[in-house]
This record gives structure tokens, sequence and C-alpha cells, in this order.
């Protein structure tokens, strides 16, 4: 399954849809009534990885902002917009998602990966948390798109208080694993995966993506190894 494969699969379990922002095939028709409907959304790549080919939709009071990367462009009319990115929603499969207005931390937004591993016993397990911090004026926050691996801790400092910002923590260890135990059920022999948690400014959790083939290597960017350490011998299991 790609994104929205999984989307429909997840929204079927009541504990896990009110963390799933709206995600749907991005037609003409969707694009237009989602961006009436939200402040902004996400064009993705239905089976891409890495943060690439991604695109924001920005709707103003003049008409359209479409961003990609750190470039922006204006549009005055929908029509104008969509002709801009007709000839890659034709060419690639992609999904439109609700844009959630990211925590940010010295100005740049964020968002959280968590990693759950499959143990000896076959148990999903979460055995890795970090945040990824976006490049400056970047609206994707990927390792591989030039985001900054860092302590989820460190990138929560300035928005909850010690007991508190420990117990949010943990509840995201707990939401990563619940969605992963639940796409899990149609993925039986994937043995780790990496949920993409994004915090919106009302510390909301959204769910934006679920991989089943989660890279390791943002673990061992982060100066403390214990955690990459650990998900390199779960991987061996």
């Amino acid at each position: 399954m790609g994104k929205l494969g999984k989307y429909h699969y997840m929204k079927k379990y009541r504990d896990i849809i009110m963390f799933l922002p709206d995600t749907r095939a991005a037609t003409k028709s969707t694009i237009f009534r989602m961006t009436n409907k939200y402040h902004s959304i996400f064009l993705k790549p239905d089976e891409g990885t890495g943060g690439h080919g991604i695109y924001k939709i920005t709707k103003t009071h003049n008409g359209f902002v479409l961003r990609s990367g750190t470039a922006s462009r204006n549009f005055a009319t929908f029509d104008a917009l969509y002709s801009s990115i007709e000839k890659f929603l034709y060419k690639n499969k992609y999904i439109a998602q609700k844009g959630i207005d990211l925590l940010k931390h010295n100005g740049r937004s964020f968002d959280i990966r968590v990693m759950v591993q499959k143990n000896r016993n076959g148990q999903p397990e979460t055995t890795g948390i970090v945040g990824r911090l976006a490049k400056p004026n970047k609206i994707v926050t990927n390792f591989h798109s030039g985001g900054t691996p860092l302590p989820i801790d460190t990138l929560l400092k300035t928005h909850l208080t010690g007991t508190a910002r420990a117990n949010f923590i943990t509840k995201m260890k707990s939401l990563g694993r619940k969605a992963s135990i639940i796409l899990g059920k149609s993925y039986r022999s994937k043995k780790a995966f990496g949920v993409d948690i994004a915090i919106d400014s009302n510390m909301k959790p959204w769910i934006l993506e679920i991989n089943t083939k989660p890279d390791m290597s943002i673990f061992n960017a982060l100066k403390d190894k214990t955690m990459y350490r650990k998900i390199l011998r779960y991987s061996k299991f």
C-alpha cells in the first residue's frame, strides 16, 4: 500500500482515526475543495520517500502560494495554480493531505520519527524516538532533505515543562507503537516501522505517515548512540 492505501486501512480503527489528517487522491476537484476547507495542504507522491517531490499549497487573500523546498510561487487563481502542477500530478500518483501547523524550535518547524521494531518474541516495541528539525524556510523535515536530527526532549523544551514533557514523549512512543500494531496486521512480515508524527500548535499529534522500510541512519546522527545501538541490535532479531 502507498500512503493513501495505508490511510484508508488505518482509518477503519476508532482508536487511531483521530490522529490521521484528512488524506485523499490528488485530483483537481479534491485539491480545490481541500484548499477551501484548510489553510494549507500538502501534495505528496503516494509512493515517495525522503521528502522528495513534496509541495505545499496555501490559500491567501490574493490567491494561492505554491512552495517546494525553499522556493515559492504565487498564483492569482486556482486554475493558474493547477495548470502549474498538472503535469507532475499525472506523471506520478499524488495524494493531498491536510496541512498541519507544526511546532517550531528557534523559528524552524519540526516533527517526530518513532521507531518500532519486533523484539525476540516477535512483539512490537518502541526502540527509538527522534526529532527532525527542518532547514530554515523549508517545508519538509526529512533527514535526507536536509533536516537535522535532534533529541525530542531538546525540541520540546520551549513548549512543555519537565514532567509534562516526559509524559508527552511517553505518549508519542505509545502512539507510534499503537499505529505500528494496527498497520502491522496488514504487514505481518515486516519487523520494523517508522512512524512520522507531527505536533500542532495545540500539542495534538498527527500521524503523517508510517514507513515499512524505515531508515535507521537518522538515529546514528545523534550524539548519543544508545538508541541507534538498540535499533541495530533489534534489527538482527
